[in-house]
């Protein structure tokens, strides 16, 4: 009998043999052609494992194929092709570690995948997730919360057969390659090489979020399930973060445009501190929706966070709230603060996610 995935990774908490693993990053899944270049660049064919072509190139989809240009000619073709280059590859403005993996996905587009072992990985998200200036501590609990968000990300999405564990932008971690490599990310991930947060005989969901506003949300509120080691928790640490608190001014047509599915024609939102749905009017009808679904509608980077309140003003709505992000987990600007004051980085994940513990399983 063939033993699952994540019952296998359950056992590893009880050997030391475990090995790092390679993790797979989707850049682009949108683009009919993108460019990479590299110090001594080659290009091979993933199916055999011959070069086909060596230097800098431009792959481009086609016929369900990828074409390989180089000086404006097409020198191979391929189903999908594996490039390397000494210090990284450079795919359009980014450089990253590792193999690039190009295929052609089922609309046509490449699929541009970034190949490379987890710790190498975590070197590119520490720096984007953080400031690299922030104090080291704070960049370790970073480190460690990342691993473990990538460690259980890879466990499922090799379970159900997908072709790539993470994406690259805010919807798993953010992730710009080599750019933002620093001596202190470095150290921060080696000296906490290995280490995950844990709860009971598994990975944690080692959640995490830019600024919480001083408290931290429960899972239960965010996503509707609970889970014992993400419960609300006071973080006194964020107040410089600039998105501690914010005021929001928008067009009501804007917001109507926008909310529209919802409610058409709206001319009025309200939501008071402390209730737990937002109200839309329109004439004498009234509908009641939730704040993601708000935040969802008017874009994640607008409105920063779900915990906010809003009133119109004549053609204007008013929202006043605090926070960025989902709230759940370790707050990051918190993380710093805490570093500040002296906490270490095994402190600081204690705290944010309480009753949790960190193992190291390799």
């Amino acid at each position: 009998m063939r033993i699952s995935a994540i019952a296998a990774f359950l056992c590893l908490f009880s050997t030391s043999a475990f090995a790092e693993e390679e993790v797979r990053i989707s850049l682009f899944a949108d683009k009919k052609e993108v460019a990479v270049s590299g110090k001594s660049l080659a290009i091979y064919d993933a199916e055999v494992g011959d070069r086909i072509a060596t230097g800098d190139s431009a792959l481009v989809a086609k016929d369900g194929l990828v074409e390989v240009v180089a000086a404006k000619k097409v020198v191979a073709r391929a189903k999908s092709v594996i490039v390397e280059a000494k210090g990284g590859v450079r795919v359009a403005s980014g450089v990253y570690l590792g193999r690039i993996e190009v295929s052609t996905g089922a609309r046509g587009a490449l699929s541009v995948i970034n190949r490379l072992p987890l710790e190498t990985y975590l070197l590119g998200i520490i720096g984007s997730e953080m400031s690299p200036e922030w104090p080291i501590e704070a960049l370790k609990a970073q480190a460690v919360a990342a691993r473990t968000y990538a460690m259980q990300r890879h466990m499922m999405m090799r379970a159900a057969n997908k072709p790539y564990d993470l994406e690259s932008s805010v919807i798993s971690q953010v992730y710009k390659g080599a750019e933002r490599i620093r001596p202190s990310v470095i150290r921060a991930v080696k000296e906490t090489r290995g280490e995950v947060v844990a709860h009971r005989h598994g990975l944690a969901e080692a959640l995490f979020h830019s600024t919480c506003g001083g408290k931290t949300a429960s899972a239960k509120s965010a996503f509707g399930r609970e889970v014992a080691y993400l419960s609300p928790r006071t973080c006194k640490w964020c107040r410089d973060s600039t998105r501690y608190s914010w005021k929001l001014e928008m067009p009501l047509a804007q917001v109507a445009s926008k909310l529209g599915r919802y409610l058409k024609g709206a001319d009025d939102l309200e939501r008071k501190d402390g209730a737990s749905s937002v109200t839309l009017k329109a004439k004498r009808t009234e509908k009641k929706i939730s704040p993601r679904q708000v935040r969802e509608a008017l874009g994640y980077t607008t409105l920063y966070s779900e915990r906010f309140t809003a009133e119109t003003k004549g053609k204007k709505v008013e929202i006043h709230g605090s926070g960025f992000g989902h709230g759940v987990g370790m707050c990051q600007w918190g993380a710093r603060g805490m570093a500040v004051e002296g906490k270490t980085y095994r402190e600081i994940l204690e705290h944010y996610y309480f009753g949790a513990g960190l193992k190291r399983i390799y």
